[in-house]
């Protein structure tokens, strides 16, 4: 794609892993959510953090995540989910052509764009801003002070009822004895048919 320039955050600046390639840049940091609100990138390639998913989904960019552990998975699903992205793993990058292609369906598929735009414009016209929200919370607390019947019935509980812990040692309990049972009475019937046939 030499029509197409890409910058890489790199650790190595004076690597020659691209020296070849007068249209890739790397650089140990680069502003992120300057370069999203750039009009002229067309794709962004991440691991899908949060941090990283809130400025594309705020920017309204077109992106290819391949999440590798944590919060990044959900993070990724999340922004498939509203057509804006393209998500791949990172045992995908074993074959570039995967990578590739992806890139090439951002290209070509103004879908994604649109689709990317849309969550922006979502984010950004939502009926009540978080701001808002925090101050409505507040004014309401403060009206009205502690309310026992907002608390969840969940915090009250001890650890042991909250996981269910004492409902899942009954069912194993109960789980293992028959199994234990059946296996006897296998093994007794078994024995029986085996003492038949040497008679």
């Amino acid at each position: 794609m030499p029509d197409t320039t890409f910058m890489m955050k790199y650790e190595d600046e004076e690597a020659q892993l691209a020296s070849h390639l007068p249209n890739v840049h790397l650089s140990k940091w680069f502003p992120q959510n300057a370069l999203l609100a750039d009009p002229r990138l067309t794709a962004f390639v991440t691991h899908g953090g949060l941090g990283s998913t809130t400025e594309l989904a705020h920017q309204g960019k077109p992106a290819i995540l391949i999440p590798v552990f944590a919060d990044q998975p959900r993070n990724a699903l999340m922004l498939e989910r509203h057509g804006g992205c393209i998500v791949l793993t990172k045992t995908d990058l074993e074959s570039p052509d995967k990578l590739k292609t992806s890139l090439q369906k951002i290209f070509s598929d103004a879908n994604y764009a649109q689709n990317a735009k849309r969550l922006a414009d979502m984010l950004h016209d939502q009926p009540i801003s978080a701001k808002q929200l925090f101050i409505r919370h507040s004014e309401f607390t403060a009206k009205f002070g502690r309310l026992p019947n907002l608390d969840p019935y969940g915090r009250q509980l001890s650890f042991i009822q909250y996981y269910l812990i004492d409902i899942i040692l009954v069912a194993s309990t109960v789980i293992i004895f028959s199994l234990y049972i059946m296996f006897i009475l296998f093994r007794k019937c078994f024995s029986i048919s085996l003492k038949v046939k040497k008679e």
